[in-house]
C-alpha cells in the first residue's frame, strides 16, 4: 500500500526582529504565522488512519504553539528567521508520536519555508 500524507494547519501570532537583516525586518514587528505539519505513513488497516488529526493537534499544541503563540521569538532564538524557526519547530516535533515528513512555515500568505525529513 502506498503511503498517505496527513496535513494539519495551525495559526499563531508572534513578534520578532532580525538583527542581521539589512532592511526593515531589522526592526521589531509581528506576523500571523501559519504552520502546516505533514505526516506520512501507511494507513493502519484496523483504524484506517495514518495518524489521528487530534493527536497532531495535541502534540503541536504542547510542543510548539504553547511556546510560540503570542510570544517574542527573539526570547527563544537569537536570529529568528523563518528558516531558523522552522528548524527549531522540527526539532521540537522530532521524537514525538507523529510520523513527521515535512513542515511548512508561512511568515506571510505568500512567503514560506519548508523543512523536510532527510
Amino acid at each position: 500500500m502506498r503511503a498517505v500524507i496527513v496535513v494539519r494547519r495551525f495559526e499563531f501570532q508572534a513578534s520578532h526582529l532580525l538583527p542581521r537583516h539589512p532592511g526593515k525586518c531589522r526592526n521589531l514587528h509581528g506576523h500571523t504565522y501559519f504552520l502546516e505539519v505533514w505526516c506520512e505513513g501507511a494507513v493502519d488497516p484496523d483504524s484506517g488512519l495514518v495518524v489521528d488529526f487530534g493527536t497532531v493537534k495535541e502534540v503541536v499544541g504542547e510542543r510548539v504553539l504553547a511556546l510560540l503563540d503570542h510570544s517574542h521569538l527573539n526570547d527563544r532564538l537569537e536570529n529568528p528567521t523563518a528558516e531558523h524557526l522552522a528548524e527549531w519547530i522540527w526539532q521540537r516535533l522530532e521524537g514525538s508520536p507523529l510520523p513527521l515528513a515535512e513542515i511548512r512555515l508561512y511568515e506571510t500568505p505568500s512567503c514560506f519555508v519548508v523543512r523536510r525529513r532527510a
